[in-house]
């Protein structure tokens, strides 16, 4: 019963991140930025953008991982997980940025999917190296102590 409620939390959170993934790319409004950009340092407000920007590589790159650990939950991972994972998340990310054609001042950007895609691969081999080829690895003993 302990792993039946275990799974459905990592199945819940997953979902839940991707809600917030999906709600945090429909709200963007550059009037709320005028008050705020005019009292910051010019060299400040380029270290959010760059955050900003960055947070791309991080946010699929989680969602990656959180997948992962929905699949681990179930057992020990297998390669096709990993492409499914992979595969998921991408098509996420890519649906993510057809959404924000529609909404006011976002737009569809190659640039995020580049970014986003970089931050799986990286989660990706992250976790791939730390399962299958460093298990005694502080990640690798981690995702194993997940089944």
């Amino acid at each position: 019963m302990l792993i039946f409620f275990k799974r459905l939390f990592f199945i819940l959170l997953t979902i839940g991140y991707m809600a917030f993934i999906w709600i945090q790319s429909s709200y963007f409004d550059p009037e709320s930025l005028v008050g705020f950009t005019s009292s910051l340092s010019q060299s400040f407000f380029l270290i959010i953008g760059a955050g900003l920007e960055f947070a791309h590589l991080f946010q699929f790159g989680l969602l990656y991982l959180c997948i992962v650990i929905v699949f681990l939950s179930f057992g020990r991972l297998r390669t096709w997980q990993e492409i499914i994972a992979v595969i998921i998340s991408l098509g996420y990310g890519i649906l993510d940025e057809i959404h924000q054609l529609y909404v006011p001042f976002r737009s569809f950007s190659i640039g995020d999917l580049f970014k986003d895609t970089i931050g799986i691969i990286v989660f990706w081999w992250v976790v791939h190296r730390g399962y299958f080829y460093k298990e005694s690895s502080r990640i690798g003993r981690w995702l194993r102590s997940i089944i």
